[in-house]
């Protein structure tokens, strides 16, 4: 939870600062909620006041309808307090007084604000306050036990409920009058899940919405000071259907499932929840169980074109994609990839179509004979030679391409760093510094990718994904471990379809946690 601090501001002052501590003090407070929706800015819910109707903007904790102060002494008993203050018109912002004839003296005090706990009416529109039992403020303790609940049955807080709003932070007051301020913040978060549909022509069908099952906790306390005891075990997942949502997950009308057309989007689940946080080794997951109908798959075969032999670098042309078999006659080895390493397999010259391990890509450089070599399967470049062997990784190496002649005969050797690549009498591949050696000596051959399409196929997707965050101090991004009120939890999921691998592609941004102003993407 996030407080904007309180700042203490002597306004007057008639003893210096070695008063003694008995000297009475005046105290005002400004208090203030936030006027967007749940802190965050999201462009269907504008921060307009009459973009919401006056009860849509009660519920999101827009504005006081009720307040009561607390000015509690570093023993932990209520010195002073104004009670069940009606606020009228909609405000976000009210002053509270505290004059001399409350006492209060020099010293430090902890400030408890809290606002909209009782049942409420609006034009003839009644709504409950989100407690779990009537609003107690007798002592610390009980203000401190004071309790808010979301749904039983569904796990959310329901859209017509009325969430508390609270604030509890340390102040110091000085002698004469004190002026401070402070924004009573929601307790709750709000959960909001976008879908945009990035396919070029096909609807994607959207069958459910779920949840882990340590999303939400079932209550929460009115008061946070900061320490675990606002967690509790008992954890549920949010029923996505349920109708106390905002936005509630909903089929279509004659369905059992939710159609977004290509590149449109939808929001697809909108609540507010209470504030988790996830055991360890736990992770917080969600579920959207996806449908692409008519989906087109593309499949490649890759060629070899036995005719085609280049045994000189001038013979050699390299375009957008060009693909090749790398042979070292001498060894009668092709060059393949697997496991991390470049091996060697055998082929034979009858075969029409070759896997894909053994086929690699040439990619310029922009320097002449100079290219990358990627694996086609893995996706992996070579890696540049060692004596001990050659690897594969995700970074491009350059290789320089020569022509060598040996007894008449023209080869190709590819020499990456201080080494050639080398094929030795065994088979196995490493690194060599000869300028002799044949097994350095390779011819290469041409390879076709041809492709085919099959279609009007049904592929779905319903892995759960983890919900991520980046944190702002390491910019490293690792899985969220809690959801904390106000904040708003705005997830936005780029989904579409690649024909050529035959499956979805999703692309869900971190969100940067650290204050009550986040947006998940």
């Amino acid at each position: 939870m996030i407080f904007i601090a309180l700042l203490a501001i002597p306004v007057s002052c008639e003893r210096n600062e070695y008063a003694p501590q008995d000297d009475i003090v005046e105290l005002s407070f400004r208090l203030f909620t936030s006027t967007t929706s749940t802190r965050g800015n999201v462009s269907d819910y504008p921060s307009s006041p009459d973009y919401w109707s006056q009860s849509e903007q009660l519920v999101d904790g827009r504005y006081f309808y009720l307040v009561s102060v607390y000015i509690v002494d570093e023993n932990r008993e209520i010195v002073a307090s104004q009670e069940n203050i009606e606020v009228d018109g909609g405000l976000s912002e009210v002053e509270v007084t505290f004059d001399k004839s409350y006492g209060l003296k020099r010293g430090i005090y902890t400030l408890m604000a809290v606002a909209n706990y009782n049942d409420h009416e609006i034009a003839g529109t009644s709504f409950r306050s989100g407690l779990v039992s009537a609003w107690a403020s007798t002592d610390y303790e009980t203000l401190m036990n004071n309790m808010i609940a979301g749904s039983a049955t569904d796990n959310i807080s329901s859209c017509e409920v009325v969430q508390p709003l609270s604030l509890m932070q340390e102040i110091e007051l000085h002698a004469g009058r004190n002026m401070v301020e402070g924004e009573l913040i929601r307790t709750f978060a709000r959960l909001r899940i976008e879908v945009k549909n990035n396919s070029g022509s096909l609807p994607l069908k959207i069958r459910s919405v779920t949840f882990s099952d340590n999303f939400t906790q079932k209550q929460a306390y009115v008061f946070d000071d900061g320490t675990d005891r606002k967690y509790f075990g008992d954890m549920a997942a949010p029923l996505a259907t349920s109708s106390y949502a905002l936005t509630p997950f909903t089929p279509d009308t004659d369905a059992d499932y939710k159609t977004i057309e290509a590149q449109t989007g939808a929001v697809v689940f909108d609540s507010y929840l209470l504030e988790s946080r996830v055991a360890d080794g736990e992770n917080y997951t969600y579920t959207l169980d996806l449908e692409y109908e008519g989906a087109v798959e593309t499949t490649y075969a890759y060629e070899p074109n036995w005719s085609s032999t280049i045994s000189q670098t001038s013979n050699l042309s390299v375009g957008d994609e060009s693909y090749f078999l790398l042979y070292n006659p001498n060894r009668r080895r092709y060059l393949s990839a697997g496991d991390g390493v470049v091996s060697t397999a055998t082929l034979s010259t009858s075969s029409s179509t070759v896997g894909t391990d053994n086929v690699w890509q040439l990619i310029a450089t922009g320097t002449q004979n100079q290219y990358y070599i990627k694996n086609v399967e893995t996706g992996l470049y070579m890696q540049a030679p060692v004596s001990s062997g050659v690897s594969v990784g995700s970074s491009p190496v350059a290789f320089t391409f020569a022509t060598r002649t040996q007894r008449g005969a023209s080869y190709i050797t590819m020499r990456g760093g201080s080494y050639y690549v080398n094929v030795s009498s065994s088979g196995g591949v490493q690194g060599s510094t000869s300028t002799s050696s044949t097994g350095n000596y390779f011819r290469l051959y041409v390879v076709n990718k041809t492709a085919t399409q099959s279609g009007n196929g049904t592929i779905s997707y319903n892995t759960p994904i983890v919900l991520t965050t980046i944190d702002p101090l390491t910019q490293q991004s690792s899985p969220a471990t809690s959801i904390r009120r106000n904040d708003f939890i705005n997830v936005l999921v780029t989904v579409s379809y690649n024909p050529e691998a035959g499956k979805f592609e999703f692309y869900v941004e971190d969100w940067n946690v650290g204050s009550g102003d986040v947006e998940f993407n």
